[in-house]
């Protein structure tokens, strides 16, 4: 018992050791982290862990609805233009769009608006590599199905330091366009 007793004694010690070093090097970052970005550095991780996939801790996906009667093709020229509409609505328009020749269905529409970009721009260059925001058509190969997919903007939003709140506001302003065309162009109706 006392065995035991030390083992978890000296692994005690390890993690205060671990901590008090955590503090000292990122103490001042650590407090000026989003409040949300622990959990979702945690949810991200967990679904990582889960299915040994980066991408699908990082990606959202919503399977487009085929209505009887609808192609597919005419469903996912649907999708597009419910896409297309909401995107003008939150001031995205379509900057770049591509099918990729494949064996199965790949189309990728890239979103942006110019004026919010130059904001985040000016903030931090780096956020060029959320830029354009996409969302990316593809047809699973095995079952035929087509999901419409984006980046999990919550990261950029709330994945460092709070962000300012103008900035705060035009990324949850983004977001917002973003999962509504999501949502609404897997249903192939604007709501």
């Amino acid at each position: 018992m006392s065995f035991i007793k030390g083992i978890l004694t000296l692994i005690g010690l390890v993690v205060v050791i671990a901590m008090a070093i955590l503090g000292v090097k990122y103490g001042s970052s650590a407090m000026k982290m989003d409040s949300k970005a622990l959990g979702l550095y945690m949810n991200m991780a967990d679904k990582v862990l889960e299915t040994g996939d980066p991408a699908k801790g990082m990606v959202i996906r919503r399977k487009l609805i085929i209505e009887e009667g609808t192609t597919k093709e005419e469903a996912i020229e649907n999708a597009k233009e419910v896409m297309d509409e909401i995107g003008e609505q939150y001031g995205l328009a379509v900057v770049d769009q591509k099918t990729m020749p494949s064996s199965f269905y790949i189309h990728i529409r890239s979103y942006c608006s110019p004026s919010i970009a130059e904001i985040f721009l000016k903030h931090s260059g780096e956020f060029i590599g959320f830029m354009p925001c996409r969302i990316g058509i593809v047809e699973d190969p095995k079952t035929g199905e087509v999901w419409l997919y984006t980046m999990d903007l919550d990261m950029m939003i709330s994945g460092g330091h709070t962000l300012p709140k103008e900035l705060m506001e035009y990324a949850k302003e983004v977001k917002t366009g973003m999962m509504r065309m999501l949502e609404e162009g897997a249903k192939g109706e604007e709501n």
